[in-house]
């Protein structure tokens, strides 16, 4: 072998060590809190703000508002209850607002859909605010701040030229009656005819500054439903839409309840266990690839890494979990910026070549001094 391809070589092992290092993360899980211990029942929401882990407990309450009311709880980073509201129907969605530093609670996703919003200073929360056209088969399903203005999902779509996702004109700060505009609609967020219904539910704002759109796969349809996410980049009228069907061994995947990209190779995620289990799971990671999803599967029980490019489920983070659902992440304040990875494997590749230099000089002069 040359000292070329000697350098390669080496070169080529210590890139490789380095990227399997990214593709194989450390797992520690432990439990953060359980249902039973506030008496309340199947978790779901989860969101991060003003220094505490806010959680959504169902309680088995009607999504139209029927019947039923959700507990939301705010934990202290240890998990200790600080403080429980009682608000009416089903919030599905929880989201802390970092432009006013209030959090959003999205009632009744199925339909007759209303807002609360509580104050952490006060420990308060405001009367519902109404929609504009409210519906008893549709609903707003979860809230994302992103560039100053407020996004929602909208759920059970059935035609193609439903609307999934709108902007509420009322921004950051609403009162009165709600209204809204449309931002997509379930054609161009991958439903293709009113057979195969989407459900649609989670949507969150990536570190790069997209909405996120999540679509269970699981609703009424004829034929196989996709689960899927659906990144919308630069909301709007000159917006750019990528649907992204997620698959494993060349099958769809159904149950898909919440995507994440961490942004970050190492913290903390946080994950709602809705089934029997009945508990929240805090779980450090490290060694993650900030770039690649982390998607809650209901179908297959398991938190997984899906490859955003191609959906194929990869490698399983958390597996015999009880429904999984709701998510959040924190990152580590000292995990290493995704920009210095390619700085880092330049330099391993460097330290290789110069040590293969120095061997072959050494040589040399070993072989003019016999």
């Amino acid at each position: 072998m040359t000292i070329q391809s000697t350098l390669i070589a080496t070169t080529l092992v210590f890139v490789a060590a380095a990227a399997a290092a990214q593709t194989a993360p450390t797992v520690s899980e432990s439990t953060f809190a359980t249902g039973g211990a506030v008496s309340a029942s199947q978790p779901d929401s989860i969101t991060v703000g003003a220094g505490s882990i806010w959680v959504e407990y169902g309680n088995g309450a009607d999504s139209t508002g029927a019947s039923g009311n959700s507990t939301i709880v705010r934990y202290s980073t240890s998990g200790v209850v600080q403080n429980t509201y009682t608000i009416a129907g089903l919030v599905d969605g929880l989201k802390f607002n970092p432009v006013t530093g209030m959090v959003w609670a999205l009632q009744n996703n199925d339909g007759n859909s209303m807002l609360s919003i509580i104050n952490p200073t006060t420990n308060t929360v405001s009367s519902p605010l109404m929609y504009q056209s409210p519906s008893s088969s549709r609903g707003y399903d979860d809230v994302a701040f992103l560039g100053g203005k407020v996004y929602m999902s909208y759920s059970n779509p059935v035609n193609p030229t439903d609307s999934v996702v709108q902007m509420l004109t009322q921004g950051n700060t609403p009162s009165g009656t709600l209204t809204t505009t449309n931002i997509l609609t379930a054609q161009q967020g991958g439903l293709t005819s009113s057979s195969n219904e989407p459900d649609i539910d989670s949507l969150k704002s990536t570190p790069n500054g997209a909405l996120m759109l999540t679509t269970e796969g699981d609703g009424p349809g004829c034929c196989d439903p996709v689960g899927e996410f659906t990144l919308i980049k630069n909301p709007g009228a000159s917006q750019t839409v990528t649907n992204v069907p997620v698959t494993s061994g060349g099958n769809n995947v159904k149950g898909i309840d919440d995507v994440i990209f961490p942004g970050a190779t190492s913290g903390w995620l946080y994950v709602a266990e809705t089934g029997t289990a009945n508990k929240v799971d805090k779980v450090w990671l490290s060694g993650l690839d900030p770039n690649m999803a982390i998607v809650a599967i209901g179908g297959l029980s398991e938190v997984a890494l899906v490859n955003p490019t191609n959906g194929d489920v990869g490698t399983a983070l958390l597996s015999g979990l009880s429904s999984p659902h709701g998510m959040d992440f924190v990152p580590a304040a000292s995990a290493p910026e995704p920009s210095t990875w390619p700085m880092l494997l330049l330099g391993v590749g460097g330290l290789a070549v110069a040590a293969a230099a120095r061997r072959q000089r050494a040589a040399s002069c070993l072989a003019t001094a016999n």
